[in-house]
């Protein structure tokens, strides 16, 4: 629950098929792009809604919640003593700060959204369980997957500039 205030170990000392903390700087190979908006990012959760004829009845209109989205690639996390792989599963990330971006999307101004995202050169602490590679994940490292609760939780420390 308090992520922040646990100690994190170096990558160099991970082992397999234990929960690991880690803190490093995030590289990600290929960046995803938040819809409607030029946000280049390693991972983002967004929120959208629409301008629309809601449930209130009369005819008004009101902002409807359109749906979330989680993406990730995949990305490194990397210290001064290795590098570790977290999976692409997007499903299983737990995003806990990091910028924060909202606006309008479309000529009319007719959605928006609230994004939450994690930038290449990031520095942040990850939790999960550390295994080896499988598929087309790199093979030269360990890779952090969900923890037995089914997150990987991302803290960010400092934002990269």
């Amino acid at each position: 629950m308090f992520l922040k205030f646990k100690k994190s170990q170096k990558i160099s000392t991970l082992t397999k098929d234990e929960v690991g903390i880690v803190s490093g700087k995030v590289v990600a190979l290929k960046e995803v792009t938040i819809p409607g908006t030029e946000i280049h990012c390693a991972c983002f959760w967004m929120m959208s809604e629409a301008w629309k004829t809601g449930a209130r009845g009369r005819g008004r209109k009101m902002w409807v919640p359109g749906g979330t989205k989680l993406v990730s690639n995949g990305f490194f996390v990397e210290d001064d003593s290795g590098k570790v792989w977290v999976c692409d599963n997007a499903d299983a990330l737990d995003i806990r700060n990091g910028w924060e971006d909202s606006g309008l999307v479309g000529k009319k101004g007719t959605q928006r959204f609230v994004s939450r995202s994690i930038k290449n050169g990031d520095l942040v602490k990850i939790r999960g369980t550390v295994t080896g590679p499988k598929g087309a994940e790199p093979g030269d490292t360990l890779v952090i997957r969900p923890d037995a609760k089914g997150h990987i939780s991302i803290i960010q420390k400092k934002k990269a500039k």
